[in-house]
């Protein structure tokens, strides 16, 4: 039996809203702590701020004394994670998965209210510490010295850099979040009935953009999340999440507050508003607009041309470059001159600023176990690999079909296989020959990461050029350098599509990971009818030149290279 203790305005204790629920500034509050053994709620029947000090303690029936209640604190404090890393490293007898014990770092017995922003902020830092981590252990079969080489940075990580987004575009993207929690905050309050809030929506003049996903592709929704997230914060709208898409919350975990049952309870039921005084109904106008592939070519003005409270936007495109590059754009100013953005940078910066890696998504990811007959690489050891700087890689990707995702029966020569590709592994050759003088000169291995539909595709070329397990681990090129033999890295992992499969978890999971390691590349190849290959490159904050190439044709890659603005056009968008 527990009993519990209440105590208010203790010094050191704050509320959270690190369970996974979201609290207004007035707000009473149900509790759901998990241990192996059991579960304990806490009613708290009082409304209260989310600057309030609690303090939970318990007793055993046989135990006199008090406790105080410990749960898990998620993510860990890098602080703390730095400390328990260098006590770590001190003993003689460790191991990177060692490492992985956070439960020092995780088990807190204060609760503190975070915001969106700061919950995301320390995602970032525990994901950062854990990469570092990755890298370190990679670093540490090697004889060079980890001090000498840092690890090649991650997109978000490139992202903070204000020579990269500019720190007005910071300061503009920081606004809006801060903006956004309030309101959430203001409009959440449980203490008032659905109506009240209602009518303060109204009397506050708030105005709603709900991202609606598409049913094709991670691609597709992704640029088209990006785009709709610019759009609210351009027409200083509440961007609300699609419910409907928990497998990219599982995930994924963003700046903004992404709970739309918490902040717009009553969208789901909308039709009740009937009951509600006429000049309330009029003013609660809704409409749902979708968009298509012309959307990244026409201009719009998103507050004259959609005058609605409440928006709701479908599409599979995207038109974040077009806004910033149209010269007709009513936005362009903004952008270019008063945030000092450029197509190159912004679809990168909005993306970095708006998602992050959740850390335990990360770690069940890369910690798959690759079956020793299996040909290719295990994730971890492409990612160790990317995140260092001794190689320079360069990724391919090459797009097939869907229907590659959906039958497994379809077999092809091997050689018929390379021979329709050939041009994306020739153009990698070209620039491996290209930049030979100096990758020679930092003593970098050329190495291609490839990334397939068709499993097919990367089993053939890894049976001809795969990078081996001595040249992962050594210190120094492993062979002398030659150009017409590539060392090819890639994932052997199935190939799942997440409109076509019943693992839909799995399919976004695997889909995701690609799509990150594709980031770290240097240079990228991709194929010029796909948006998955096109949105990591705008992601990746590299702000290089790609090469989008047809399979069955012949190029070479000298000279031909395509800007990303022009490259922003293609396809369905960016």
């Amino acid at each position: 039996m527990l009993s519990y203790s209440l105590e208010f305005s203790y010094k050191h204790v704050k509320f959270t809203s690190t369970f996974d629920f979201f609290l207004s500034q007035n707000s009473s509050c149900l509790l759901s702590l998990t241990n192996t053994f059991n579960t304990i709620l806490i009613h708290i029947n009082e409304t209260f701020s989310a600057d309030e000090k609690f303090r939970f303690t318990y007793r055993w029936s046989n135990y006199n004394q008090d406790q105080l209640l410990l749960w898990l604190h998620w993510p860990p404090m890098r602080t703390c994670l730095n400390l328990y890393s260098n006590e770590i490293n001190q003993r003689q007898n460790r191991s990177s998965e060692s490492l992985f014990n956070f439960v020092r770092c995780s088990s807190v017995d204060t609760a503190i209210h975070s915001s969106s922003r700061e919950l995301f902020i320390r995602e970032q830092e525990a994901v950062s510490f854990w990469l570092d981590l990755q890298y370190d252990s990679s670093i540490n079969r090697r004889s060079f010295d980890k001090s000498i080489i840092a690890r090649r940075l991650v997109s978000f990580e490139i992202a903070k850099n204000s020579s990269v987004c500019s720190q007005k575009f910071q300061n503009w993207i920081l606004n809006y979040q801060q903006w956004h929690e309030n309101i959430s905050f203001l409009i959440s309050n449980r203490s008032i009935t659905v109506e009240k809030q209602l009518e303060r929506i109204v009397e506050l003049d708030i105005r709603f953009l709900i991202y609606e996903k598409p049913s094709s592709g991670i691609a597709d929704r992704i640029v088209h999340f990006i785009t709709t997230f610019l759009i609210a914060i351009l027409t200083n709208r509440l961007f609300i999440f699609d419910k409907d898409w928990p497998l990219f919350i599982d995930y994924m975990q963003s700046s903004l507050n992404y709970q739309s049952e918490f902040v717009i309870p009553w969208f789901s039921q909308l039709n009740f508003t009937k009951s509600l005084p006429l000049n309330i109904q009029n003013k609660l106008t809704t409409k749902k607009y979708s968009f298509s592939f012309d959307r990244h070519t026409k201009d719009y003005n998103y507050d004259k041309n959609f005058p609605e409270r409440i928006l709701i936007f479908n599409g599979h495109t995207g038109s974040v470059i077009h806004i910033i590059k149209s010269n007709s754009s009513i936005y362009r100013k903004l952008l270019t001159i008063d945030l000092e953005m450029n197509p190159e940078n912004i679809f990168g910066c909005l993306y970095s600023s708006l998602f992050t890696y959740r850390l335990s998504a990360f770690i069940e990811s890369f910690s798959l176990n690759l079956p020793n007959d299996q040909l290719g690489h295990s994730s971890q050891q492409i990612l160790q690999t990317l995140l260092s700087p001794r190689f320079f890689p360069i990724g391919i990707q090459i797009r097939v079909s869907d229907e590659t995702m959906i039958r497994t029966d379809r077999v092809s020569d091997e050689k018929m296989i390379i021979n329709r590709f050939h041009s994306f592994f020739q153009c990698s050759q070209d620039l491996i020959s290209t930049n030979e003088r100096v990758l020679r000169k930092t003593n970098q291995l050329p190495i291609i990461f490839l990334l397939s539909d068709d499993l097919r595709v990367r089993q053939a070329a890894l049976k001809h050029s795969q990078l081996s397990l001595e040249q992962l681990q050594s210190s120094e090129n492993y062979s002398p350098w030659n150009t017409s033999r590539l060392n090819i890295v890639a994932n052997a992992n199935p190939v799942l599509h997440i409109s076509h499969t019943n693992h839909q978890k799995l399919a976004f999971q695997l889909g995701i990971i690609d799509s990150f390691l594709f980031t770290l590349c240097e240079q990228r190849i991709i194929s010029s009818k796909s948006g998955y290959g096109r949105f990591s490159v705008f992601a990746s904050l590299k702000q290089r030149n790609i090469y989008p190439l047809v399979p069955g044709k012949q190029y070479f890659c000298h000279n031909q290279s395509v800007s990303l603005a022009a490259a922003a056009y293609e396809w369905s968008g960016i």
